[in-house]
């Protein structure tokens, strides 16, 4: 048979159908929604990443990078089309947004400073009477202190009604407080927040085994590296006895 009429066999391809750009501009823009995972076919994670806020920013963080680095796979464990055409324009437009987060979120606190500073000047009981001394305030009616009010305050009951949805996310009770206390959170005082912690009704071994349960099998980790994400500071934040226990009750 001649060369020319030698015919080749067309190579199977393993590339997945979903592409790399519209996955990266997801885990971009809206990674913190679980929209990507959503995309990607990824039902379960992408339910656990909307109702922690992206895992407090971080699961939204680790997403992005391994898409970034070509790691990314879809529900059948396929690599996403387009990523080798796409990578280098999908870092530098990565980067120049991370830059113009950087450079607004350095405004906004500026600004923030300056507006309370001048909250504080203009401040009614800040400023001055006409003979040129502070005012002070009255003093009480009498000596004897008022009975306290062994009632709740309003916000703690509002802060313990959001740590109970809260906990049924699989949250821990450190995860719990800090997102009770976010500005991107609840906005909670942390005497609130404590509070709510404190009386939450909540299983947190069966959150931190849930929580493992979803690290094995969406996210194929081994028990050392699934412990590491349950007790670590920048994870789940769970005990350590917590850990212990969901590691050892992995199906």
């Amino acid at each position: 048979m001649s060369t020319t009429e030698t015919s080749y066999m067309p190579m199977s391809t393993t590339t997945s159908k979903k592409s790399f750009v519209v996955t990266w501009l997801l885990a971009l823009l809206l990674g913190g929604l679980g929209i990507d995972r959503f995309y990607l076919g990824k039902i379960g994670t992408g339910v656990l990443k909307l109702l922690t806020f992206g895992g407090f920013g971080i699961w939204t963080l680790v997403d992005l990078i391994i898409t970034l680095t070509g790691n990314q796979k879809d529900k059948n464990g396929q690599p996403l089309a387009g990523y080798q055409e796409n990578k280098k324009i999908a870092w530098i437009v990565t980067a120049v947004v991370w830059i113009l987060n950087v450079v607004v979120s350095m405004i906004m606190l500026f600004s923030g400073v300056l507006a309370i500073g001048s909250a504080i000047e203009n401040s009614p009981s800040l400023s001055q009477s006409g003979g040129g001394t502070v005012q002070e305030a009255p003093a009480p009616a009498d000596s004897e202190a008022p009975a306290a009010d062994t009632s709740v305050p309003k916000e703690y009951q509002s802060a313990l009604t959001q740590a109970n949805s809260y906990a049924k996310m699989s949250l821990s009770k450190a995860g719990i407080f800090d997102q009770l206390t976010s500005e991107y959170g609840g906005k909670f005082t942390p005497e609130a927040a404590q509070y709510a912690v404190d009386n939450v009704d909540a299983d947190f071994n069966a959150n931190a085994l849930k929580s493992a349960q979803v690290f094995q099998d969406d996210m194929a980790m081994s028990p050392d590296s699934i412990r590491d994400q349950l007790t670590s500071e920048y994870g789940s934040k769970f005990t350590a006895e917590e850990a212990d226990y969901a590691i050892q009750n992995l199906k």
